[in-house]
């Protein structure tokens, strides 16, 4: 996994504003832990200046599911929070996530570029 998620090269992010949305599968017996670091990542994310909107949520049904929605001034800012030591620890070690799927979109409203 670490290869997938560390290289934004592999996903079609738009030009300019983005937002990114998608489905984390943690281990089972890994969920809370992975809660506790997701809980850290949400409060330093808040001093992320490229940041507009970062929220990550756990499933009521399936304590092991999280679903997040990320909202970045542009590539750059994304490519900043990913090289975070919280981030890079949590997508290098295998550890806690199983698989995550990703979808990058434009806002509806904001003029392309």
């Amino acid at each position: 996994m670490a290869d997938d998620a560390t290289s934004s090269t592999k996903w079609d992010i738009p030009e300019g504003e983005f937002c990114i949305f998608g489905t984390v599968y943690a281990y089972p017996d890994k969920a809370d832990a992975l809660e506790a670091v997701y809980t850290e990542t949400t409060r330093l994310a808040q001093a992320e200046t490229g940041i507009v909107y970062y929220c990550l949520a756990r499933d009521r049904d399936d304590p092991s599911v999280f679903q997040f929605f990320e909202r970045y001034k542009n590539q750059k800012a994304f490519e900043e929070h990913n090289s975070q030591p919280i981030i890079q620890k949590l997508l290098n070690e295998d550890k806690y996530i199983k698989d995550v799927t990703a979808k990058f979109m434009k806002p509806i409203g904001l003029e392309s570029g």
